[in-house]
């Protein structure tokens, strides 16, 4: 056989394929409720599996089905939590959706629960990306989260509410 033929398949003379990037791309969104010293947050976990650095430009945080009894504010029902940060290759970022939430829903002042779905907006190289979370049923008070339950089966209530892939840059 050719030396040539040899010579394209050894892994450091491959170029990066734009139609294979998305497959290799390995960004794992996460939220869960993180105790510390007594307090409460709802983190967003963003780990990066993949061998580029992503860069996370915001994440859009969808509420529905909200139940309070007093708001401060009007409900406005979604909320832009900014990130602007680069995740490492093989490394992550925990960044805190508590105060996102709670604005969003009108900043209760006692407990309340909603359905929250949260999109990632992430760029590798030159391609923007989403990454999209499960649905999650949130109870808080205030600005302290009580619960966090999977709600798999509001998927579709959620995405009537808003699409953040309409806000594409």
């Amino acid at each position: 056989m050719d030396e040539h033929f040899w010579v394209h398949l050894l892994p450091w003379r491959q170029k990066d394929k734009a139609e294979s990037k998305p497959d290799q791309i390995k960004l794992w969104p996460k939220l869960e409720i993180c105790r510390e010293k007594g307090w409460g947050y709802l983190e967003l976990l963003l780990v990066n599996r993949s061998r580029w650095t992503v860069w996370v430009e915001e994440a859009t945080v969808v509420l529905a089905d909200l139940n309070a009894i007093r708001q401060f504010d009007t409900a406005a029902g979604r909320a832009i939590h900014e990130i602007r940060q680069n995740i490492w290759a093989n490394d992550e970022l925990s960044v805190s959706l508590t105060v996102a939430i709670y604005n969003g829903a009108g900043k209760p002042q006692g407990p309340y629960s909603c359905l929250v779905r949260t999109d990632v907006r992430y760029r590798v190289l030159e391609e923007w990306y989403f990454a999209k979370l499960e649905t999650y049923r949130i109870e808080m008070a205030g600005l302290i989260p009580i619960s966090l339950r999977s709600a798999r089966w509001y998927e579709k209530k959620i995405e009537a509410t808003n699409d953040p892939a309409d806000h594409i840059m």
